[in-house]
C-alpha cells in the first residue's frame, strides 16, 4: 500500500500535534511514538504542517521524475493553478522556461482541466436537480467521504479532478505514449494518481517544494532562464479553481450567500461537521463544494508561508490579468477532439474505515485506568490530542492511543511516586546535574591525559634551556627580568599540566581504613602556621561529631580534596578576617561520614552555581587559577562513591559538603572504576 505520509521516528517528541490536527485520527501511538496508519489516512497533509520537529513528511517523487525525464519519451508538466502563490516574485514565462530547461517538453496549466470539470459539473447539476451532490475535485475530501462517510459516496459527483482531466486532454492532443507529471500543492494528489478507480494517466505527482529542490540541484535560477509560454490546451476562468468558491465561479453557478442550494466549505473542521450533518439528512443543498485546505493555495506542498489572504490576492491578480478564454478554439486548431468528446467520468467506491464504538463499560474501565471515575474527573484538556477524555478512551480501546498520553494523570503519578519515595524535585534535579557533570568529567579526563602527555616534554625542554640561558647570561641584568618571566610562565604551565595529570588519574582509588578525624587534624596542623592563616588572621575551628571516625578511602586523595577546599575558602575570605569551620559528622542516614568546610567569604553567585564543577571554569584572575581544583575534588569524591555539593549566600560565605561511605571494600584493596 502506498504511504503518502511517512514518519521519521527519531524526530517524534510526544507532543501529539499530529493527533490533534488529524481530522480522522489516523495516528497510532506506540511507546510515545506517533506513526500514520496508512489505510486510515486521507493524505490531507495537516500533520506535516503542524509537526514542529519535522517527524512527519510525505513520499518524495523526484527520483521517478528524473527517471522519466531521461527515459526517452516526452514528458509533460501539468502545473496546478495555485502556482502564482508559490512563485509570487516571478512571471509565469520564467517558471515555464525553467521547467523546460529541466527537460519537460510541454508545460500545461491544470486550470484547463478545471475548465473541463466546471463544464461537466454545470451540465451534471442541470440534469440532477433533485438530489444533494458533493464536489469531487479535492482528493482528500473524496478519501474522507469514502472512508468515514461511506453512505455519501454515491453523492460524490462522478467526474474526475482537474489534474486527471488535464492529463486526459494532453494525451489526447499530443500522444497517449507520453509521460505526465503533476506539480502542485497537494499531497493527496499522490494518492489519487495511484487509485485503481481513477484513470491511470498521471505518472508522478510532486509538490512545489520538490520542484524547487530540483531547480536547486540543477542550479537553475528563474530570473536567468529563457522565457517560454504555456503550451496548449490553454486555460480560462478555471485559473480561479484553487480559491474557495472557485468552482462556482468557473462553472458559472450562483454564488449568492442567501442561496442555501450552494454550500462552500473548507478546512477539516467545517468539512467533518457539514458532511456529518448532511449524512443525517439535516441539510440538503444541491451542491457542497468542499476543500480540505482553506483553498488550494494553502496546501501542505506550498513553501511560501506568507499570509494566505496575500496568496489569494496573488492568484486573483493572475486570473484577472489572463482572462482570455481560448481553450476550445485551440483544440480545434490542433486537429483534436472537442472538450465535450473527452471522457472525464469516474466512479467512487465506498471503503468504510469507521471503527466500532466500545461499550460504555469498556470506556469506563479505560477511563478508570487514568483515575477518571466520574464525569467531573474528565478534564477534556486536549493535551493528548483528542477533543475529550472519552474520545481518547475510545482510541485506546482501538489501539490507537495509550494511557500514558494523559498529561494530568502522568503528572499526578510522578508527584505521587516522588512523595512515596520522599524524593523532592530538588534532589532529582541535583542527581541529574551530577550525572551530567560525571559524563563531562569522564570525557575531559581522557582529553586531559592526552594534552598533558603531549605538553610535558616540550615544557621540560623550555625550562631546561631557560635555566641554561640564565646561567650563561647571569651578568646581563638587562635580560634577567625577561628570563625570570619566561621561567615563571613555563613553571605555571607545568603546574597546569600537573593539574591535568591529577585530573586524568582520578580513575584509580587505593582504599584503606583511615581515621578521618586524625586526617583532618593532620591537615590543620600542617597548614596552621602557613602564611595563609597566620598573616591573614583567619582562624580554623574543627569540630568532630562522631564516635566512629574510620572510613574506607584513599587518604592521599581525600587530603587533596580537603586542602583544595581550604585553599579556596581562604582565597574567598581575602582581605578580611574570619573563621573557617571544619566539621566531621557520622554516621549519616546512609551510614557514611559527612565533612563540611564553611567559610565567611564572598559566596558563589547563582549564575556560577551550575558551572562550579566544570573543568577550566574559574572566577579567579588570570594567572591565579586554572579551574581544575573543584573538578578534581568532584572526581575524587565520585570515585569514592560519595557526593559533594555546596550551599552559598553571596556576601556571607559558602559551605561545601562531602559525604563518603564508611565501608566500601577490604582495607588496602585497590579498585579501578
Amino acid at each position: 500500500m502506498f504511504e503518502a505520509i511517512q514518519t521519521i521516528a527519531q524526530n517524534c517528541r510526544r507532543c501529539y500535534s499530529c493527533v490533534r490536527d488529524c481530522p480522522v485520527k489516523a495516528i497510532k501511538i506506540v511507546d510515545g511514538q506517533a506513526s500514520v496508519v496508512t489505510d486510515r489516512c486521507i493524505a490531507c497533509g495537516n500533520c506535516t504542517m503542524v509537526c514542529s520537529q519535522h517527524a512527519k513528511t510525505y513520499a518524495i517523487g523526484l527520483k521517478k521524475v528524473e527517471e522519466l525525464l531521461v527515459s526517452g519519451k516526452p514528458v509533460a508538466a501539468l502545473l496546478a493553478p495555485s502556482f502564482p502563490a508559490e512563485f509570487p516574485d516571478h512571471d509565469s514565462v520564467q517558471l515555464v522556461g525553467a521547467l523546460k530547461e529541466i527537460g519537460f517538453k510541454w508545460v500545461v496549466e491544470v486550470a484547463y482541466g478545471a475548465d473541463l470539470v466546471s463544464e461537466a459539473y454545470r451540465d451534471f447539476l442541470a440534469n440532477n436537480r433533485d438530489s444533494m451532490w458533493i464536489a469531487s475535485t479535492c482528493p482528500a475530501v473524496n478519501e474522507y467521504v469514502t472512508k468515514y462517510q461511506p453512505e455519501l459516496t454515491s453523492r460524490l459527483i462522478p467526474v474526475v479532478s482537474p489534474m486527471i482531466a488535464t492529463a486526459i486532454a494532453v494525451r489526447k492532443i499530443y500522444s497517449n505514449d507520453i509521460h505526465c507529471v503533476f506539480i502542485g500543492p497537494c499531497i493527496a494528489k499522490k494518492l489519487e494518481a495511484r487509485q485503481a478507480d481513477c484513470p491511470p494517466v498521471i505518472d508522478e505527482v510532486i509538490t512545489y517544494k520538490e520542484i524547487k529542490t530540483l531547480f536547486a540541484q540543477m542550479e537553475i535560477l528563474l530570473s536567468q532562464v529563457n522565457s517560454a509560454q504555456f503550451d496548449p490546451p490553454y486555460a480560462g476562468i478555471g485559473r480561479a479553481f484553487p480559491l474557495s468558491g472557485g468552482l462556482l465561479k468557473s462553472a458559472r453557478l450562483p454564488q449568492d450567500v442567501l442561496d442555501k442550494n450552494m454550500v462552500v466549505i473548507n478546512g477539516p473542521h467545517d468539512i467533518t461537521e457539514v458532511l456529518a450533518t448532511a449524512a443525517r439528512g439535516e441539510i440538503e443543498p444541491q451542491l457542497i463544494e468542499a476543500l480540505m485546505c482553506h483553498g488550494c493555495h494553502t496546501g501542505p506542498g506550498m513553501t511560501e508561508r506568507n499570509n494566505r489572504h496575500q496568496r489569494r490576492e496573488v492568484i486573483c491578480k493572475y486570473v484577472m490579468n489572463h482572462r482570455t478564454y481560448r481553450r476550445e478554439g485551440l483544440l480545434k486548431r490542433s486537429g483534436q477532439a472537442k472538450p465535450s468528446d473527452l471522457s472525464i467520468k469516474r466512479k467512487f467506491t465506498p471503503q468504510d474505515h469507521r471503527l466500532k464504538d466500545p461499550t460504555e463499560n469498556e470506556i469506563q474501565a479505560i477511563l478508570a485506568r487514568t483515575n477518571k471515575f466520574t464525569h467531573a474527573d474528565e478534564l477534556n484538556c486536549r493535551a493528548c490530542g483528542y477533543e475529550t477524555c472519552r474520545s481518547k478512551a475510545v482510541a485506546v480501546h482501538h489501539g490507537l492511543a495509550e494511557d500514558a498520553m494523559c498529561l494530568p494523570f502522568m503528572i499526578d503519578q510522578a508527584e505521587r511516586v516522588c512523595l512515596e519515595l520522599k524524593i523532592p524535585w530538588q534532589e532529582i534535579s541535583q542527581v541529574h546535574r551530577h550525572l551530567i557533570n560525571t559524563e563531562k568529567l569522564a570525557s575531559m579526563g581522557q582529553l586531559a591525559a592526552g594534552v598533558a602527555h603531549e605538553l610535558n616534554n616540550p615544557l621540560g625542554t623550555i625550562l631546561l634551556y631557560t635555566n641554561l640561558l640564565q646561567r650563561k647570561l647571569k651578568d646581563r641584568t638587562d635580560l634577567s627580568h625577561d628570563l625570570n618571566l619566561l621561567t615563571e610562565e613555563a613553571n605555571r604551565c607545568k603546574k597546569i599540566v600537573g593539574g591535568l595529570l591529577d585530573f586524568a588519574r582520578q580513575n584509580k582509588v587505593r582504599m584503606q581504613s583511615v581515621n578521618v578525624s586524625e586526617l583532618i587534624l593532620h591537615i590543620i596542623d600542617t597548614y596552621w602556621s602557613s602564611p595563609n592563616f597566620s598573616e591573614k588572621g583567619i582562624r580554623i575551628i574543627y569540630e568532630a561529631k562522631t564516635s566512629d571516625p574510620f572510613a574506607d578511602l584513599d587518604g592521599d586523595q581525600i587530603t587533596q580534596v580537603i586542602v583544595n577546599l581550604i585553599n579556596n575558602a581562604v582565597e574567598s575570605m581575602s582581605g578580611k578576617q574570619g573563621e573557617l569551620k571544619i566539621a566531621l559528622e557520622g554516621p549519616t542516614k546512609t551510614g557514611g561520614i559527612h565533612i563540611t568546610i564553611t567559610d565567611q567569604g564572598c559566596g558563589i553567585p547563582a549564575e556560577d552555581a551550575e558551572r562550579i564543577f566544570q573543568p577550566f571554569f574559574t572566577t579567579k584572575s588570570i594567572g591565579k587559577g586554572v579551574g581544575l581544583g573543584l573538578p578534581i575534588c568532584y572526581g575524587i569524591v565520585k570515585m569514592h562513591r560519595g557526593n559533594i555539593w555546596f550551599d552559598s549566600v553571596v556576601g556571607s560565605g559558602t559551605t561545601f559538603h562531602i559525604e563518603l561511605p564508611k565501608n566500601q571494600t577490604m582495607a588496602g584493596r585497590s579498585i579501578i572504576q
